[in-house]
């Protein structure tokens, strides 16, 4: 429906809060920033050397999991299993939000569709293009969506300190991975763009319609030309330097003001 993002929504995140609080919702740790992860692998590495604790009882599904991590005074959560794709993860943006969150990082696999990058490769993303459909209900239609210039630069030079091969740039979110075409790779790859995935177009977008802090930190999973596609996503490089990343956005988060 034309104009569509314009118009107010029926349920709001501000009524999802009336409801928690009704059935009893109320959490005693709100994390101001939250970590988005996607991986169990990822998750279960950032275990075995950082301190996590759970903050049960917000989630209706049961596979959700939201954790503090010690050492931060409660300023850093990390958001786990609750799916993959701008859906799910929007969702949950914004009833977190609802709970004061106020920055969010995606710290995930995306493909490599730059020749220049290889399996384990970090990538900060600085735009996405908007393939995917929840971005659309948030912001008026247009070819990008944008992290937050300032963070995302201030989580660029963080990362420059753990990892001497870093790169910059943006990414394409598709709903669909088995629609990934040549012909939109052949283009995206000729405009300079890095990564394909599922998600940071639309937190982006959101950020930009609530006024909340985005940015999105990737390793490279796998590789995508015209010709084939090789799959490193079980590799424990990515999930390592995933580790690694996460300790650098750990530290800005608590650092920032």
């Amino acid at each position: 429906m034309k104009g569509k993002h314009t118009e107010s929504p029926i349920i709001s995140n501000k009524e999802y809060l009336e409801y928690a609080k009704k059935v009893g919702i109320t959490p005693a740790i709100k994390p101001e920033s939250i970590i988005l992860c996607y991986s169990k692998r990822v998750l279960a590495g950032i275990q075995d050397i950082h301190q996590i604790s759970e903050i049960k009882g917000i989630f209706r599904s049961a596979s959700t999991r939201l954790y503090t991590v010690e050492g931060t005074g409660n300023k850093v959560g990390i958001l786990a299993g609750f799916g993959v794709g701008a859906p799910a993860t929007i969702m949950h943006m914004e009833e977190l939000m609802a709970w004061e969150a106020r920055r969010f990082v995606i710290l995930g696999m995306a493909g490599g569709i730059n020749e220049k990058l290889w399996p384990g490769d970090i990538v900060v993303c600085t735009k996405s293009i908007r393939d995917e459909g929840t971005s659309h209900h948030y912001l008026k239609n247009s070819k990008y969506a944008f992290a937050s210039k300032g963070f995302t630069e201030t989580l660029f030079e963080s990362l420059s300190w753990e990892f001497k091969k870093l790169y910059k740039g943006s990414s394409w979110t598709i709903d669909a991975p088995y629609r990934e075409t040549v012909k939109e790779l052949i283009k995206y790859r000729s405009e300079g763009v890095l990564t394909v995935e599922m998600e940071a177009a639309a937190i982006f977008a959101v950020g930009q319609v609530k006024g909340v802090e985005t940015a999105a930190v990737f390793a490279v999973s796998d590789l995508l030309t015209e010709k084939s596609w090789e799959s490193s996503i079980r590799s424990p490089l990515v999930v390592t330097n995933l580790v690694r990343a996460f300790k650098c956005v750990k530290d800005t988060l608590v650092n920032l003001k």
